[in-house]
């Protein structure tokens, strides 16, 4: 197994975007299924998932363990047009190129919650392959 590298350069790109693009989700209560729970977050292609959760109203991120709740994993480009909101979550799932284990209810909450906020802009040009699936 590879050593983790330090996670701080990762939470400090992650969770202001987390942050800024759940923020209205996060203050509705929308995010509220996640309160002390955790969900692992894998990019097929890489080998080290992170894990995300909420404690006392507030985003955070680890690296990945046994004690995840349930897992959510996908090959890179799935996981991109998830976030660019350019692909159903569903249609990945059914397309075999999105996974979910452990608690399946609490990772398609986190999977549709997504699906209606994209984590990332649309770009301003087009990105060949990331079209809508």
């Amino acid at each position: 197994m590879l050593p983790r590298p330090p996670l701080g350069p990762i939470r400090a790109l992650l969770l202001p975007l987390l942050n800024q693009r759940l923020a209205a989700p996060l203050r509705d209560g929308e995010l509220d299924f996640l309160e002390g729970r955790s969900v692992s977050i894998a990019v097929r292609e890489l080998p080290l998932p992170i894990k995300l959760g909420l404690s006392e109203g507030r985003l955070w991120l680890d690296w990945a363990d046994a004690s995840v709740d349930a897992r959510l994993s996908g090959d890179a480009r799935a996981l991109l047009q998830m976030a660019l909101g350019s692909a159903d979550g569903d249609a990945l799932f059914f397309q075999r190129r999105l996974a979910m284990e452990g608690d399946t209810e609490l990772a398609m909450e986190l999977k549709s919650l997504l699906g209606r906020y994209p984590l990332l802009p649309a770009p301003p040009f087009s990105l060949p392959g990331l079209g809508t699936v």
